[in-house]
């Protein structure tokens, strides 16, 4: 076996796909300044950390949910609330699921699937090393469609077989 074969066979692993070195914030972090975070850097989830250790997981979602929820009350109180004193730490999902940088991409996409889920944060033991998201995913189908000899994958504009026709029976 030579040393394209070997690369060939070799497992893709989530840390060779992953966003290391994610944006993170901590738990006492404005819900207010985590929407501007994601936003200004166009991410669906922000992780929550002390330290380099895991906390929870902020989503996009969530945030600008909150923000919808202030400001369609109308009340000067519930938005002044949300923008001086909501703390992410208060929205976060907590354990949010993860997968390991040396999981198979296979394993962090049967996970994402089974849970309903588009992001993990990576881990390597318990510290947080990355995240994975759809936009990561959408480069691996990419990159395997890519690699893939030509004519391996349907052609979604060849016509279709027509179905057979249904059985008749002769008049006894």
């Amino acid at each position: 076996m030579n040393m394209r074969d070997a690369a060939a066979t070799r497992p893709m692993l989530v840390r060779d796909w992953m966003q290391a070195g994610p944006l993170t914030i901590v738990g006492d972090t404005l819900v207010s300044e985590a929407k501007r975070l994601l936003i200004e850097n166009n991410l669906h989830a922000l992780p929550v950390v002390d330290g380099a250790r895991l906390r929870g997981l902020v989503t996009r979602a969530s945030v600008l949910r909150m923000g919808h929820f202030a400001t369609r009350t109308q009340n000067p109180d519930e938005m002044a609330f949300f923008v001086t004193r909501l703390k992410v730490k208060d929205i976060m999902v907590r354990r949010p699921a993860t997968v390991q940088a040396d999981d198979t991409m296979e394993l962090c996409l049967q996970r994402g699937r089974e849970l309903g889920v588009a992001q993990f944060p990576v881990l390597e033991g318990q510290a947080l090393v990355g995240v994975i998201s759809a936009t990561e995913i959408f480069q691996l189908a990419a990159h395997c469609v890519a690699s893939s000899p030509p004519g391996s994958h349907p052609d979604p504009t060849a016509s279709q077989p027509a179905p057979p026709a249904p059985a008749t029976r002769s008049p006894s």
